[in-house]
């Protein structure tokens, strides 16, 4: 891949990561790709989309069960949804060294309102902004007009459109709506900020995120990232993606490209190398892995 090739695979991706994170992920590929140890096993019907403490792990496949490995011992939030019926979140305490089954039905039908919300989702997760902003607007009409987690989507998709102002507006109400810290919605604020070039105020956002997220948040830490990049302040951009790439658990590969991009940009050689193949691990298929695979070839061979 020449260079202005790779300058424009960097920007979409950093686009992409900085709207949402929200890219779809096979389940079973990001469950074999995790650690051993701690892990949860949840059962539930297939097609269930899972999100664990806000890291989503993809969909549940045709066997009825995904595990999710590599957890830390302690309290976890578990969160399922199936298109049509009622969202569910539990909390789940885990056993460092143990593995522990879940069981979720899924059984109450979603309501109109969650129903316009889960339209929404998805065609955000097609980029089709203009289509989730209606829908995301009819949810909240529906949930009498405050329903935090559909303005936060909200904003996200304002934000895609550039409409910046009004995305700021709306993740503040999120907050509003949410009654409680709500280290998304700030996180989104912070990215809107980023966008529109105030970088002061997108960090000051972010370490507002980070600290009512007690300091997990990969998006917090992948926007803190990306900011330093633009500020050209490498070593604390690369700081920050490494803690998100750790935080990430294998969720998000895209993390690693960037990270991979920064550091051929530093030319550091073996680093580079080290995060592009993170990257494949988690994404062999991706769109971006035969450029990658161009760029490990190059890299190995300015090594030897």
């Amino acid at each position: 891949m020449n260079r202005a090739g790779f300058i424009s695979s960097h920007l979409a991706a950093a686009l992409a990561i900085c709207l949402a994170l929200i890219a779809p992920i096979n389940a079973q590929q990001t469950s074999s790709a995790a650690g051993t140890g701690t892990s949860v096993n949840v059962k539930t019907s297939p097609g269930t989309t899972i999100w664990l403490d806000g890291l989503r792990y993809g969909n549940v496949p045709a066997s009825g069960e995904l595990t999710i490995r590599n957890l830390r011992g302690g309290t976890h939030s578990l969160r399922a949804r199936l298109k049509g019926k009622q969202e569910v979140t539990q909390t789940v305490t885990l056993i460092t060294g143990t593995q522990r089954a879940i069981r979720i039905p899924l059984a109450v039908p979603a309501g109109e309102a969650e129903l316009h919300f889960q339209n929404a989702e998805e065609s955000r997760e097609r980029a089709d902004h203009a289509a989730a902003i209606e829908e995301y607007r009819q949810a909240i009409k529906l949930h009498g007009g405050s329903y935090s987690a559909a303005r936060v989507g909200l904003a996200r998709s304002l934000m895609a459109k550039e409409e910046y102002e009004d995305a700021i507006a709306e993740a503040r109400r999120a907050v509003h709506d949410a009654r409680k810290p709500f280290p998304e919605a700030q996180t989104v604020i912070a990215n809107t900020k980023r966008a529109q070039g105030l970088y002061d105020e997108a960090l000051a956002g972010y370490r507002t995120a980070l600290l009512q997220a007690h300091d997990f948040s990969p998006e917090a830490h992948t926007g803190v990232a990306l900011t330093y990049e633009e500020l050209n302040q490498s070593e604390n951009a690369i700081k920050h993606f490494r803690i998100a790439a750790a935080q990430s658990n294998g969720t998000e590969p895209v993390i690693y490209f960037l990270l991979g991009g920064l550091l051929q940009h530093e030319q550091r050689t073996k680093e580079a190398i080290e995060a592009y193949e993170n990257y494949l691990k988690l994404e062999p298929q991706g769109k971006s892995a035969g450029a990658v695979r161009s760029l490990l070839t190059q890299l190995r061979r300015e090594l030897q």
